[in-house]
């Protein structure tokens, strides 16, 4: 009898302490490591600066923690590559969840090609963040082509006053051509951009410089009409000494002048480095410009 008292006495604690009416079932994993192998990762600190004529005028920050699943095999979808994690930023401030998969849609090596297509998802308890590509990759000796179709769209659950919703699209494309002075340490890209993802919404009071030239104060730029806002682009990049690099991007119908610093660590135990990037983005019709500084650590 004192053996079931207290069965009974743990069996009503239990309950009482369930905070929902049914559990889910825990199973055992069947999957198995046949290697060494650690977790791919991506994990970053952002900061961005706005600057005016009256010096600093506002600043926002960010930071993520991606994990990459590899190579997945899904029924229907085959082989596909996947990732999921947190980011936080202005638009999320409470955090959200983000996910992604990328599909290889072909890969030749002996011709020298990649297309694939890829779908991105981020949100959390309020709002949700879409954004789909297809692309194609093509390598020549000292060269290098691209082409990006990015379509993206979203918005809270329920419409409020003030909401951010969107829905853009633009491509980017490109030629890239490698081994230029000096010493075969430049690269020359001239092609395309969108002014997609670029408007604004994730740098909260920070506003990107391309937002104060004469084309966006003339017309209605807003974020349902602003579809095709893009640009052709130069620019040169140069390799330094203990991997650093260093590059310059002008956008003419943007009107802003990038002035970009990268330096890359070597590799840690586990296959690490760190990432530190200083990119400055200057108006050339307006005294504003936005500097983004940002850390980041990579391990494949």
């Amino acid at each position: 009898q004192g053996g079931r008292a207290i069965a009974l006495v743990v069996a009503l604690v239990a309950v009482m302490q369930c905070p929902t009416f049914i559990h889910t079932a825990e199973w055992l994993d069947l999957a198995d490591l046949k290697s060494e192998n650690t977790l791919p990762l991506i994990t970053d600190l952002g900061l961005n600066v706005g600057l005016g004529r009256e010096g600093l005028n506002a600043t926002s920050g960010s930071c993520s923690f991606i994990a990459d699943f590899g190579v997945l095999d899904l029924p229907l979808l085959g082989l596909v590559r996947s990732r999921a994690g947190l980011r936080y930023n202005p638009l999320y401030p409470r955090g959200a969840l983000e996910l992604g998969f990328r599909k290889e849609l072909r890969t030749d090596k002996d011709q020298g090609y990649q297309l694939f297509m890829g779908l991105q998802s981020t949100g959390d308890d309020e709002r949700l963040d879409v954004l789909t590509e297809i692309g194609a990759i093509k390598l020549f000796h000292n060269a290098r082509a691209f082409y990006r179709f990015l379509w993206g769209f979203g918005g809270p659950y329920q419409e409020k006053s003030g909401s951010n919703n969107w829905n853009q699209m633009g491509s980017s494309l490109g030629v890239t051509q490698t081994n230029l002075p000096p010493n075969l340490k430049g690269q020359l890209t001239i092609g395309w951009r969108t002014g997609l993802l670029d408007v604004g919404l994730e740098g909260g009071k920070v506003l990107p410089p391309m937002l104060a030239r004469r084309k966006a104060q003339k017309k209605n730029r807003g974020l349902r009409d602003n579809l095709l806002d893009s640009s052709p682009f130069a620019a040169y990049s140069l390799e330094l000494p203990k991997n650093a690099e260093v590059s310059w991007t002008i956008l003419p119908e943007h009107e802003v002048l990038e002035h970009a610093l990268h330096w890359r660590s070597g590799m840690d135990a586990t296959g690490g480095q760190v990432v530190i990037a200083a990119v400055l983005e200057q108006s050339l019709s307006s005294p504003r410009a936005r500097l983004r500084i940002g850390t980041c650590y990579e391990r494949k």
